[in-house]
């Protein structure tokens, strides 16, 4: 991410792939005050390779105290001064020049470590105390889970997690690379979970198979959670519940079953999604492993077979139209 900083205030800007300084609320990325600012006054843009910075103002825009040539792309370096019109008494100093991605920006702080660079997985506000994620689905969209449920992020929309909140940008060159990635056709991929579950239940191990390549995630607390919504689904099925109804289960009732509060519920279904994603390098296509509707939560459509000591207990696979979006 591209980051500016006002030398005298200290305050943070991380630039969006298209940024636009001026007077005008309506059309600026950030809005300048000063009264000989023009209503667009100049702009930032990521143009693939490198940042460029263009005036499009009347009383002029420096880079180290040297005016632009009104209308003329100009490179940016790390370390420049920026002022917008003469006039002004805000200096802004680049302090990074990486390339634009899709972020989380903090909008109650004015802080950069607030600030979310997404690729893959993420946990807010932390790891240690989740109370929704962030991920790429299979499908190249960004995602927001929370208790809620799941919902497609788009440009602008607001992240929230407890007292902190984030506004979701999702910039020009990563917008076209998903649109790519949903233009192509869908290709189904071979995958199974298979739990090794020990006779008293006190032992609990999954192994994923994708693509061919197996992917042991050995034991961990939070599989028992993930096995009894793989319980629940199966258990639909034999009962001959349609596909749209198999498998739900109140966020209440798991956390019974489970007898934990709803919160560390939600902890353990973060952290099997987040473990599942690393330890599988996953692009995205198990990110509905878990599926959430308001107040409910099940096991995806994937194909699953459940051990007990030596016994098969279960397996539950998928009819084709099910498995649509596994991609």
């Amino acid at each position: 991410m591209a980051v500016l900083q006002e030398e005298q205030s200290q305050k943070v800007l991380i630039l969006r792939s298209l940024h636009m300084f001026g007077r005008n609320p309506s059309r600026a990325d950030t809005v300048l005050s000063n009264i000989d600012a023009s209503q667009i006054h100049a702009s930032i843009r990521w143009n693939g390779q490198i940042w460029e910075i263009t005036d499009h103002s009347r009383n002029g825009t420096m880079v180290d105290g040297r005016r632009l040539l009104a209308n003329t792309k100009t490179p940016l370096t790390t370390g420049q001064t920026l002022r917008f019109a003469l006039g002004s008494n805000l200096l802004w100093r680049v302090v990074n020049l990486d390339p634009p991605g899709p972020m989380l920006l903090p909008l109650e702080q004015n802080d950069v470590a607030m600030a979310v660079a997404l690729h893959g997985f993420h946990f807010l506000p932390d790891e240690a105390n989740p109370l929704a994620t962030v991920y790429l689905s299979g499908a190249g969209q960004w995602m927001s889970e929370d208790e809620l449920g799941n919902r497609v992020l788009q440009d602008g929309d607001t992240v929230m997690a407890g007292p902190h909140s984030w506004k979701f940008c999702h910039y020009n060159e990563i917008e076209v690379t998903s649109d790519v990635r949903l233009q192509t056709a869908p290709v189904t991929r071979p995958v199974r979970f298979a739990f090794d579950v020990s006779q008293n239940e006190e032992h609990i191990q999954l192994v994923i198979e994708l693509d061919g390549k197996t992917h042991n995630l050995g034991e961990r607390t939070h599989h028992y959670s993930l096995l009894l919504l793989a319980r629940q689904r199966n258990a639909d099925a034999q009962r001959g519940m349609d596909v749209a109804s198999q498998g739900w289960l109140s966020m209440e009732e798991l956390a019974r079953m489970l007898g934990l509060d709803v919160p560390h519920v939600n902890t353990q279904l973060f952290r099997s999604r987040n473990q599942i994603a690393r330890d599988c390098a996953d692009d995205g296509s198990l990110s509905n492993v878990i599926e959430r509707r308001r107040g409910e939560v099940r096991f995806g459509a994937f194909h699953f077979r459940i051990v007990r000591g030596v016994s098969l207990e279960a397996e539950f696979v998928p009819p084709p139209s099910m498995n649509l979006t596994l991609r």
